[in-house]
């Protein structure tokens, strides 16, 4: 359920910029036969697969924290771990016996993940290495954690239209004026831009922090976000009074967790901006390119997965040309067809204009110097890029063999007619809520609002004077009818709410406090034969699969030889 603006979702998306440094962790791998240490036990073994002690134990220990470390380490939990663990790998023989690893396709996603994995190696070398967190740091986010920030923006896609944004401001322009015209949300265009208040990880993080820099009444010079350039207005400050040292000290291990985010997010951002201010770009052969891109936009946007650049069309003055150089590194037009390959459709489709484009070539550039920088360094751990390339890999075969498998099944429309008769009870429309909302920032102003409503004061009016969401003035705070399990663990405390009655105050992100009026009920009923439909066919559909992919894989398990040893995992002490 989505309780902040729209525009909270448009700043958090990543940009052609950021695109190399969306990283892959490198999981948790399993060893080659000819890759395991004589001294490590090994548990299970599938064709060129062995999965070790150690590996079995970390793996054990990640699915006891996705159970909240409440796992029972039964026998039989210990070897329902080993063997799924042990399926994957039976998935990747049974996927190279088929062929899939050397379709286009994904020789074209492992070049994708070789680069992704040498950029994560380029941000541990170069740049998460020298984070640090200062006391200060933490004492500063503790305080930007107990306070809302209220903000107006506007948007522009780049450093251009920013500029001159900022320019028009400068020279005395209407800040409501220019809201209204670049905006089209209607609700932005009309209130200028106000996003209400925020709180830390509710916006990108560079306008966040830049947010939290500022005072009542300042407007910042463009900022650079994920998604394009921001330039903030901030209009109010909302703080908790009391803020103890106490409460300081309870929640320092979590901040210094999240500082550390924070802090490793903005320095690849500002390594990211100084290295593209630090290039040597050759600005007429970037608009001769941009040209020749105009005259042959079909090759910008072709994607053949058995080539590995693009086929674009260059004017003679163009081609080999040096696109932009810093120190040693050469970045030719050649180079750019190379990275373009590789950078998404939608990217390349999102380039109406010159400053897109160029924005989009500094993005290359800045990756391509990462990724030769990455393998040039003198403690580059080749051997780890490697293992984590071809552990990602073999979750793209996994994904692979689930397509592939769910497009085997077909469901009977007669076994349809079937389940529903024998289950009807399981196929009903479920308890939906039609709800208003009021959101404040602090639970003093939540218990202060929900006493006034319980002493009877009138709900909009309420809302107008408290409210943290500005846009909720426009429709009194109204949700519509929402699914009683979209309300998450609000759930219980909802489903008994009756039309005209209060629940809450609910903290649901952060510092953020919600208060429900329930406008309305419409109650669960059993759905027909002709409504039920899609819904039991999806359940049929997902039973078939599993058994198809269950029988696929105990097939595959005896072909490839998959071997448990059941005495050395029943020697493992049973904690962890």
């Amino acid at each position: 359920m989505a309780f902040l603006s729209n525009l909270k979702a448009n700043l958090s998306l990543p940009c052609i910029l950021l695109a190399g440094l969306v990283l892959f962790a490198a999981g948790i791998t399993a060893c080659s036969s000819n890759d395991a240490s004589a001294d490590e036990e090994v548990l299970a073994v599938v064709g060129d697969f062995e999965i070790s002690k150690t590996h079995y134990l970390n793996e054990l220990q990640r699915v006891n924290a996705r159970a909240g470390y409440a796992l029972n380490l039964s026998p039989d939990m210990m070897e329902s771990v080993l063997n799924s663990r042990l399926n994957r790998y039976v998935v990747v023989e049974y996927a190279r016996e088929s062929g899939w690893d050397q379709e286009p396709d994904a020789v074209y996603e492992k070049a994708l993940i070789e680069r992704k994995s040498i950029m994560e190696e380029f941000e541990r070398r170069f740049i998460t290495d020298y984070v640090q967190v200062s006391e200060q740091d933490l004492r500063e986010l503790f305080y930007r954690v107990n306070t809302s920030v209220r903000a107006s923006h506007l948007f522009a896609r780049n450093r251009h239209e920013a500029d001159s944004l900022h320019a028009l401001l400068q020279q005395g322009g209407s800040w409501d004026e220019l809201a209204s015209s670049i905006f089209r949300n209607p609700d932005l265009a009309r209130n200028g831009g106000d996003l209400g208040f925020f709180t830390v990880d509710d916006m990108d993080i560079s306008f966040e922090d830049m947010a939290y820099r500022m005072e009542i009444g300042d407007v910042s010079a463009p900022v650079q976000t994920s998604r394009g350039f921001s330039i903030i207005k901030v209009t109010d400050i909302v703080t908790t009074p009391v803020i103890t040292e106490t409460q300081f000290a309870e929640k320092r291990e979590e901040l210094g967790m999240i500082a550390r985010e924070q802090q490793t997010e903005l320095a690849v951002r500002r390594h990211l901006r100084e290295t593209i201010d630090s290039f040597d770009f050759d600005n007429d052969l970037i608009e001769q390119l941009w040209e020749d891109i105009q005259n042959d936009p079909d090759g910008y946007l072709e994607h053949n997965p058995e080539l590995n650049r693009l086929q674009v069309n260059l004017s003679p003055q163009v081609a080999g040309g040096t696109v932009a150089q810093l120190g040693n590194f050469v970045f030719t037009t050649d180079d750019f067809l190379r990275e373009a390959f590789y950078t998404p459709f939608s990217q390349r489709l999102n380039t109406s204009s010159y400053h897109d484009f160029r924005r989009q070539v500094e993005g290359m550039a800045y990756r391509a110097h990462a990724l030769s920088a990455a393998r040039e360094h003198p403690n580059y751990n080749s051997h780890y890029v490697q293992r984590t390339i071809e552990e990602t890999f073999y979750n793209y075969l996994n994904e692979r063999f689930n397509d592939y498998v769910e497009q085997q099944v077909v469901v009977d429309e007669e076994d349809i007619r079937r389940e529903f008769e024998k289950n009807a009870e399981f196929y009903a429309e479920p308890l939906q809520l039609d709800m208003a909302e009021i959101v404040v920032t602090s639970q003093q102003a939540a218990d202060h609002v929900w006493n006034e409503l319980q002493g009877g004061a009138d709900f909009n009016e309420t809302l107008r004077r408290y409210t943290a969401d500005p846009a909720a003035r426009e429709t009194n705070g109204r949700l519509g009818f929402i699914p009683i399990d979209r309300f998450g663990m609000m759930a219980p405390a909802l489903g008994q709410v009756q039309p005209g009655e209060y629940a809450g105050p609910f903290q649901i992100t952060g510092a953020r406090f919600h208060i429900f009026k329930c406008m309305g009920r419409i109650e669960p009923r059993p759905l027909s034969y002709e409504e039920a439909i899609p819904k039991v066919r999806e359940v049929l559909a997902t039973e078939a699969a599993d058994d198809l992919k269950m029988r696929i894989i105990g097939d595959a398990r005896d072909r490839f030889n998959a071997t448990v040893f059941t005495d050395r995992l029943q020697s493992i002490p049973k904690q962890l």
